[in-house]
């Protein structure tokens, strides 16, 4: 009987999984949400029945979405099945929210490194290298008008090097979209799951999260790496850069949780905070000195505990 009820249940979850592998292919707009919503089939098949019987729904959705989408369909099934069964074995061991967010994290970025070899290997396109040619095809477009309009150039000229800069920060990229996609995943699955009333351990308040202490020693030690005159393209110049841009988003965010906490001890509407977090994060090109002021936050929360101090005047 429970064989029987894991084939059923495996064949509705690979029938709503192609479903929605459709709709990703060939509706433009709906797909959008779509792409995010792939790995929950396998996500709720994985949590109920475990991981062996997942793999086997996903070598269905392979066949099925290599048959039907083609080579599109057979990535889309293989980014989101692995996902879907990591995150959904995570979720059954009752594994925290950040640990089911690592795991998802580490399968996106090998997901993402796959793309880049199949990319390369098997269709010859370069994927970071056509990026950058189109922003060059737009900057130099640009370029045309701010001549034509007697306007200054040096905009377009800090633009050009920061797209000389993409395949440097690739692994940045990489890991950040690997983050925000298991992000979104994670609070779609988390709604789906309260919703079956299954049990899962959520996220705590944004204003209780905190990283580990030792993020601000490895913060110094990138900062003094900087310092370092190296090789531009060199494997040190790689690491330092991509180092110092994920440890300075950590200590954003850390600085982020510490208003988010003082917020709340001073009964402010939720509201507040969360316009100062989307304030500080589109204005940080323009106004950099704002996330300077956030991130040191961050450093000092990290290094005395301000949030506790916060909590304990309450």
């Amino acid at each position: 009987m429970r064989k029987t009820s894991t084939i059923v249940d495996g064949a509705v979850m690979a029938g709503v999984y192609i479903i929605l592998m459709l709709i990703s292919l060939n509706v433009p707009i709906i797909s959008i949400l779509t792409y995010f919503l792939l790995p929950l089939p396998i996500i709720l098949f994985s949590y109920k029945h475990g991981w062996k019987p997942g793999l086997l729904v996903w070598a269905v959705t392979l066949v099925l979405s290599f048959v039907m989408g083609g080579t599109a369909g057979l990535i889309y099934a293989f980014s989101s099945g692995l996902m879907g069964i990591i995150m959904g074995e995570l979720y059954k061991r009752k594994t925290s929210a950040f640990g089911v967010l690592l795991g998802g994290s580490l399968a996106s970025v090998f997901n993402f490194l796959m793309l880049l070899v199949f990319a390369k290997l098997l269709l010859n396109l370069d994927i970071v290298k056509d990026a950058q040619n189109q922003f060059n095809s737009v900057i130099d477009q640009a370029s045309s008008f701010y001549k034509e309009s007697g306007q200054d150039l040096s905009q377009l000229d800090q633009m050009r090097e920061q797209v000389a800069m993409i395949p440097y920060m690739l692994p940045t990229a990489i890991i950040i979209g690997a983050i925000a996609v298991t992000l979104i995943t994670q609070w779609l699955a988390a709604l789906v799951l309260k919703r079956m009333r299954y049990d899962y351990r959520p996220f705590p308040p944004f204003r209780d999260w905190s990283f580990p202490k030792s993020f601000l020693w490895y913060y110094i030690l990138a900062l003094l790496l900087s310092f370092i005159k190296t090789d531009k393209g060199s494997g040190l110049y790689i690491l330092m850069i991509n180092l110092f841009i994920i440890l300075t988003l950590v200590l954003v965010v850390q600085g982020l949780t510490v208003i988010f906490c003082y917020a709340r001890n001073k009964g402010w509407p939720k509201a507040v905070p969360v316009f100062i977090s989307v304030f500080v994060i589109f204005t940080s090109s323009i106004l950099p000195i704002i996330m300077e002021v956030v991130k040191f936050l961050g450093i000092i929360d990290l290094g005395f505990e301000i949030k506790k101090r916060i909590n304990t005047r309450q």
